[in-house]
């Protein structure tokens, strides 16, 4: 569509045209539903579909009208109110609510902020500054993780990798042991025997079958000693420390609360920090992350109308993208726990670096 002509014909009014034209079939309307429905799933636990309709969100605003992004921006923050709504229904049962409490505060310090950088900077240059931090964020906490791993990884060939030696030596140890409990236990009971029966006013049996028993009965007991020691198994938990979480927590924070009022990309800043930093399970994850975004997109509302990027003449095709984008949400929770932790895990950082280069790239060069 002619989204000048349309501005001419809204009286230069940069909203009304930007309605215009999202409700038009001819305009963005096709697009927006099918982001809605990937807002949807993504939501609702599909690795990456999220952060693809947050991508497609910014790479497809009109920029031939003025504000497109902030106002393409403002229109998914009801839409995402009600996803987190119902999300956080089917996962409640899992939340995290200690992480919200350490998230949120720091949030709504750099959503001030990227209200304040919003004038500041062009679209261009938000969408590049978002994508570097988001890239840098993930490399910091990437290179942390594999630095830690190579050192568990060396602890643990350090254990299990012994001298062949050192192991013979250590059976022969044992069976020796093993040998001089035999004969000790033996003698005690041979030695038990002798006084029961000379008090006893019962003939004796022949000495024979007295050395036959012996063995027998010092066997027999030290077999059943190492069959009740218990077998150690070696286990491997993974505890955050209260500080790494907390630094971390500032961070994204501050970085994730201004980059969601600049191009609503704080997604994938706070996925590296719930799987990465925190270590959620899937469900606690999906739980959490929709819980914390419903806090922050009802702080995000009353900002963005007092911005004049959201009005209430959005919001009639808000409310309609919204029960596009909740039934996505009810039909992602079955895909999700279809997937093991392992992959799910692997694809949503995969995309969160995917959008991080493909936003600089947006910055640069605008395409």
């Amino acid at each position: 569509m002619n989204t000048k002509l349309l501005l001419e014909q809204e009286n230069g009014d940069p909203m009304a045209a930007y309605v215009s034209q999202a409700w038009s079939l001819e305009g963005q309307l096709p697009l927006l539903i099918a982001i809605a429905a990937l807002l949807g799933l993504g939501k609702g636990g599909v690795p990456g579909f999220a952060t693809v309709a947050t991508a497609a969100t910014v790479a497809t605003s009109p920029t031939s009208i003025p504000g497109g992004l902030g106002l393409a921006v403002a229109l998914q923050v009801p839409i995402l109110t009600m996803i987190d709504v119902s999300a956080s229904w089917l996962h409640y049962k899992d939340l995290d609510f200690d992480t919200i409490k350490l998230l949120l505060p720091m949030s709504f310090v750099g959503m001030g902020l990227g209200v304040w950088l919003d004038k500041q900077l062009t679209d261009a240059n938000a969408r590049l500054l978002v994508g570097l931090l988001l890239l840098m964020i993930l490399a910091v906490q990437m290179g942390k993780d594999t630095i830690m791993g190579l050192f568990d990884d060396d602890k643990d060939q350090g254990k299990q990798q012994q001298p062949k030696h050192a192991k013979e030596d250590s059976s022969e140890r044992i069976q020796d042991d093993n040998e001089q409990d035999m004969i000790e236990t033996g003698k005690a009971s041979l030695s038990q025997k002798s006084l029961s029966d000379n008090k006893s006013p019962l003939r004796r049996r022949p000495h024979s079958h007295d050395s036959h028993d012996v063995p027998s009965v010092g066997l027999h007991s030290t077999t059943s000693d190492h069959h009740k020691k218990p077998t150690a198994v070696p286990t491997h938990t993974v505890v955050v420390d209260p500080t790494t979480k907390l630094i971390w927590a500032c961070v994204v924070g501050i970085v994730g609360g201004a980059a969601t009022m600049l191009t609503n990309a704080m997604g994938p800043i706070l996925n590296v920090y719930l799987l990465s930093v925190v270590r959620l399970p899937p469900t606690a994850y999906i739980g959490t992350r929709a819980m914390f975004f419903c806090f922050l997109n009802c702080g995000k509302l009353p900002m963005r109308f007092l911005s004049g990027t959201l009005g209430w003449s959005m919001m009639p095709l808000a409310g309609f993208l919204g029960v596009i984008s909740v039934l996505g949400v009810m039909g992602a929770k079955p895909i999700m726990l279809s997937m093991s932790e392992t992959n799910f895990v692997r694809l949503e950082l995969a995309v969160v670096a995917f959008s991080g280069v493909r936003l600089c790239w947006m910055g640069l060069y605008g395409g």
